[in-house]
C-alpha cells in the first residue's frame, strides 16, 4: 500500500497537479485512526440512510481526486468489495459510478473505508436505480 501511495505522490509532484494524497497524509490518518480518536471519515450525507446498497447504481461524490494514479487506487480498492461492479472515474467531477449486483448489498461503511484507504473523502452516495 505505501508503494503505491509513495508512487502516486511522486507521480502528481512531477505532473504538479497538486494531489493531496501522499504517504505522509496516509500515514497520519492511519495512526489517527489506530489512537481512538474517532475523526470524521465521510461527511454525514454519505452514510445516511440505509445501512447498505442494494443492486443499482450509484454515484460516490468523491474530494481530492487530481491524478490518473490516484484514480486507479480507488477503482482497485472498490473492486475489492463483493458486488461493486465497474467502477467509472470521472476525475474532473469528483464522481465515481458504481454498480453493485449479485444481491450482496455492500454495506456504506465498506465503501467509505475503501475511498478513505485509497486516500480520499467520501462526501456523498447519490443514486440506487438501474
Amino acid at each position: 500500500m505505501n508503494r503505491i501511495l509513495t508512487a502516486c505522490a511522486l507521480l502528481c509532484v512531477a505532473a504538479s497537479t497538486g494531489c493531496r494524497t501522499n504517504a505522509s497524509s496516509a500515514a497520519t490518518s492511519e495512526s489517527t485512526s489506530s489512537s481512538g480518536t474517532d475523526a470524521p471519515r465521510s461527511a454525514p450525507a454519505a452514510v445516511a440512510g440505509p445501512a447498505s446498497l442494494p443492486d443499482g447504481r450509484y454515484t460516490l461524490v468523491v474530494h481530492g481526486m487530481s491524478c490518473p494514479k490516484c484514480i486507479s487506487n480507488v477503482e482497485l480498492q472498490l473492486t475489492r468489495i463483493k458486488g461493486v461492479v465497474r467502477p467509472v472515474i470521472d476525475m474532473q467531477h469528483g464522481f465515481v459510478v458504481i454498480e453493485v449486483e449479485g444481491g450482496t448489498a455492500p454495506t456504506k461503511l465498506a465503501i467509505t473505508d475503501a475511498v478513505i484507504d485509497s486516500g480520499f473523502t467520501l462526501v456523498e452516495i447519490r443514486g440506487g436505480g438501474r
